[in-house]
């Protein structure tokens, strides 16, 4: 470690980075784990005290260390943000499948009011809140719950038969 400079440490402990990303089964963005050890060689060249015991040692742990706390944080990351799968969205802008499912609805609420037949179709084709319906149909909040609480009771008994 003594009289080493940057470039030569790097150059000595490539394979250490290599190991670890090895041993951590790290395959997806290899590049970034790579750049994460090479910041733990800076780091450890700064921080290093040679009474505490080996450089080597002390880099190891610390590379380990900053790739567990990576491989933490993408993980948080990934159980946060759930992204459907490409199929997904295909599926949901196919208008096609928008206008057959429009037509199902439309045909379940044959039984229905007016009104209760505006909240299904705004509800479940155009995925409206019970206040964007009220602002769009220029009723009350009150007069929407209605609908949905007639639609909700119909549509059991249609479903059921």
């Amino acid at each position: 470690m003594e009289g080493k400079n940057y470039e030569q440490l790097v150059e000595e402990f490539t394979p250490m980075i290599h190991h670890m990303m090895k041993k951590l089964a790290i395959y997806k963005d290899k590049q970034e784990f790579f750049q994460i050890g090479l910041i733990s060689i800076w780091e450890t060249r700064r921080n290093f005290n040679k009474e505490k015991g080996k450089y080597s040692n002390y880099l190891y742990r610390h590379m380990q260390g900053r790739f567990l706390d990576e491989l933490k944080r993408r993980t948080r990351e990934a159980e946060r943000n759930d992204y459907p799968r490409e199929a997904f969205w295909t599926m949901i802008e196919s208008p096609v499948l928008y206008r057959e499912e429009e037509e199902y609805i439309k045909g379940l609420c044959d039984e229905l009011t007016e009104g209760e037949t505006k909240w299904v179709i705004a509800t479940f084709v155009h995925q409206l809140t019970v206040k964007e319906i009220a602002k769009k149909e220029q009723v009350s909040l009150s007069a929407v719950k209605w609908w949905r609480k007639g639609a909700k009771e119909k549509l059991k008994q249609t479903l059921r038969s």
